[in-house]
Protein backbone atom coordinates (compact mmCIF):
# COMPACT_ATOMS: atom_id res chain seq x y z
CA UNK A 1 0.00 0.00 0.00
CA UNK A 2 2.91 2.26 0.95
CA UNK A 3 4.90 1.62 -1.94
CA UNK A 4 1.54 2.41 -4.47
CA UNK A 5 1.41 5.73 -2.41
CA UNK A 6 4.72 6.36 -3.22
CA UNK A 7 4.77 5.73 -6.56
CA UNK A 8 1.53 7.42 -7.54
CA UNK A 9 2.83 10.84 -5.58
CA UNK A 10 5.95 10.44 -7.82
CA UNK A 11 3.66 10.70 -10.64
CA UNK A 12 2.25 13.02 -9.55
CA UNK A 13 5.07 15.65 -8.95
CA UNK A 14 6.53 14.20 -12.43
CA UNK A 15 3.26 15.43 -14.23
CA UNK A 16 3.29 18.34 -12.40
CA UNK A 17 6.96 19.34 -13.71
CA UNK A 18 5.94 18.14 -17.14
CA UNK A 19 3.25 20.62 -17.24
CA UNK A 20 5.33 23.19 -15.33
CA UNK A 21 8.16 22.62 -18.08
CA UNK A 22 6.44 24.19 -20.50
CA UNK A 23 5.65 27.38 -19.03
CA UNK A 24 7.76 30.14 -18.25
CA UNK A 25 8.02 33.54 -18.92
CA UNK A 26 10.89 36.20 -20.34
CA UNK A 27 12.93 36.67 -16.57
CA UNK A 28 13.29 33.70 -16.14
CA UNK A 29 14.05 32.52 -19.60
CA UNK A 30 16.37 34.99 -19.13
CA UNK A 31 17.98 33.98 -15.53
CA UNK A 32 17.74 30.08 -17.11
CA UNK A 33 20.12 31.06 -19.90
CA UNK A 34 23.07 30.94 -17.54
CA UNK A 35 21.85 27.32 -16.99
CA UNK A 36 22.52 26.47 -21.02
CA UNK A 37 24.09 22.86 -21.42
CA UNK A 38 23.95 22.27 -17.46
CA UNK A 39 22.29 18.53 -17.30
CA UNK A 40 20.02 18.61 -13.99
CA UNK A 41 19.06 14.60 -13.00
CA UNK A 42 16.83 13.42 -10.67
CA UNK A 43 16.77 10.15 -9.48
CA UNK A 44 15.01 7.23 -6.74
CA UNK A 45 14.87 3.78 -6.30
CA UNK A 46 12.42 1.96 -3.89
CA UNK A 47 15.81 -0.44 -2.32
CA UNK A 48 14.94 -4.06 -1.42
CA UNK A 49 11.98 -3.84 -3.95
CA UNK A 50 10.83 -4.85 -6.87
CA UNK A 51 8.82 -1.75 -7.81
CA UNK A 52 9.99 0.48 -10.92
CA UNK A 53 12.26 3.50 -10.11
CA UNK A 54 12.47 6.94 -11.73
CA UNK A 55 15.10 8.98 -13.34
CA UNK A 56 14.86 12.32 -14.92
CA UNK A 57 17.49 14.68 -16.80
CA UNK A 58 16.70 17.61 -18.27
CA UNK A 59 18.94 20.51 -20.14
CA UNK A 60 18.18 23.82 -21.62
CA UNK A 61 19.49 23.91 -25.51
CA UNK A 62 20.39 26.72 -27.25
CA UNK A 63 18.87 25.31 -30.41
CA UNK A 64 15.11 25.11 -32.48
CA UNK A 65 13.26 22.87 -30.72
CA UNK A 66 11.77 21.35 -33.86
CA UNK A 67 15.28 20.52 -35.00
CA UNK A 68 16.04 18.78 -31.27
CA UNK A 69 12.67 16.81 -31.70
CA UNK A 70 13.32 15.48 -35.39
CA UNK A 71 17.23 14.43 -33.84
CA UNK A 72 15.72 12.62 -31.28
CA UNK A 73 13.33 11.37 -33.29
CA UNK A 74 16.08 10.06 -35.62
CA UNK A 75 18.53 8.86 -33.03
CA UNK A 76 15.69 6.67 -31.45
CA UNK A 77 14.98 5.37 -35.13
CA UNK A 78 18.33 4.02 -35.53
CA UNK A 79 18.61 2.09 -32.34
CA UNK A 80 17.03 -1.17 -32.85
CA UNK A 81 16.87 -1.63 -29.36
CA UNK A 82 14.14 0.61 -28.18
CA UNK A 83 10.97 1.12 -29.58
CA UNK A 84 8.76 4.33 -29.67
CA UNK A 85 5.75 3.00 -28.67
CA UNK A 86 4.04 6.80 -28.92
CA UNK A 87 4.77 10.15 -30.69
CA UNK A 88 2.95 13.33 -30.92
CA UNK A 89 5.30 15.94 -33.20
CA UNK A 90 2.85 18.87 -32.31
CA UNK A 91 3.53 18.92 -28.72
CA UNK A 92 7.20 17.23 -29.19
CA UNK A 93 7.06 14.21 -27.03
CA UNK A 94 8.51 10.64 -27.55
CA UNK A 95 7.59 7.65 -25.57
CA UNK A 96 9.65 4.54 -26.22
CA UNK A 97 10.87 1.40 -24.80
CA UNK A 98 13.09 -1.56 -24.71
CA UNK A 99 10.71 -3.88 -23.18
CA UNK A 100 12.31 -3.86 -19.57
CA UNK A 101 12.50 -0.19 -19.13
CA UNK A 102 10.00 2.57 -20.76
CA UNK A 103 11.15 6.50 -21.04
CA UNK A 104 9.61 9.49 -22.35
CA UNK A 105 10.80 12.43 -24.22
CA UNK A 106 9.49 15.86 -24.44
CA UNK A 107 10.86 19.28 -25.99
CA UNK A 108 9.87 22.62 -24.77
CA UNK A 109 9.99 25.40 -27.05
CA UNK A 110 11.24 28.35 -24.60
CA UNK A 111 12.06 30.89 -27.45
CA UNK A 112 13.05 30.84 -30.81
CA UNK A 113 16.24 29.23 -30.33
CA UNK A 114 16.02 28.17 -26.63
CA UNK A 115 14.23 25.08 -25.79
CA UNK A 116 14.41 22.47 -22.58
CA UNK A 117 14.91 18.96 -23.74
CA UNK A 118 13.44 16.70 -20.35
CA UNK A 119 13.89 12.79 -20.45
CA UNK A 120 11.71 10.64 -17.93
CA UNK A 121 12.41 7.02 -17.14
CA UNK A 122 11.04 4.31 -15.13
CA UNK A 123 12.52 0.28 -14.91
CA UNK A 124 12.35 -2.35 -12.96
CA UNK A 125 14.92 -2.52 -9.53
CA UNK A 126 18.00 -4.33 -10.89
CA UNK A 127 17.55 -4.86 -14.44
CA UNK A 128 19.42 -2.14 -15.94
CA UNK A 129 20.92 0.99 -14.54
CA UNK A 130 18.23 3.20 -15.58
CA UNK A 131 20.10 6.83 -14.23
CA UNK A 132 22.56 5.76 -17.27
CA UNK A 133 19.68 6.03 -19.52
CA UNK A 134 18.16 9.28 -19.26
CA UNK A 135 21.70 10.69 -19.03
CA UNK A 136 23.13 9.42 -22.17
CA UNK A 137 20.52 10.03 -24.25
CA UNK A 138 20.38 13.64 -22.92
CA UNK A 139 24.09 13.99 -23.88
CA UNK A 140 23.51 11.85 -26.72
CA UNK A 141 21.42 14.24 -28.32
CA UNK A 142 23.36 17.41 -27.38
CA UNK A 143 26.73 15.89 -28.42
CA UNK A 144 24.59 14.74 -32.58
CA UNK A 145 22.86 18.69 -32.02
CA UNK A 146 26.64 19.68 -31.91
CA UNK A 147 25.69 21.12 -28.40
CA UNK A 148 28.34 21.28 -25.44
CA UNK A 149 26.37 19.26 -22.54
CA UNK A 150 27.74 18.75 -19.07
CA UNK A 151 26.41 17.14 -15.74
CA UNK A 152 25.64 20.60 -13.40
CA UNK A 153 27.50 20.97 -10.42
CA UNK A 154 25.33 21.01 -7.09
Amino acid sequence: MLVKYILRSVAVFLAVFLFLSGIANAQWVYLGRKALGKVRQLSGEMKGSQQPGYDVATVLLEAHADKVYSTAVTMLQTHKEWKITQRDDKSRTIEFSDGKRSAGMQINRLEDNLCQLLIVSTGTSGTTNTTSLVLNGVLRVCNEMGVHCQLADE
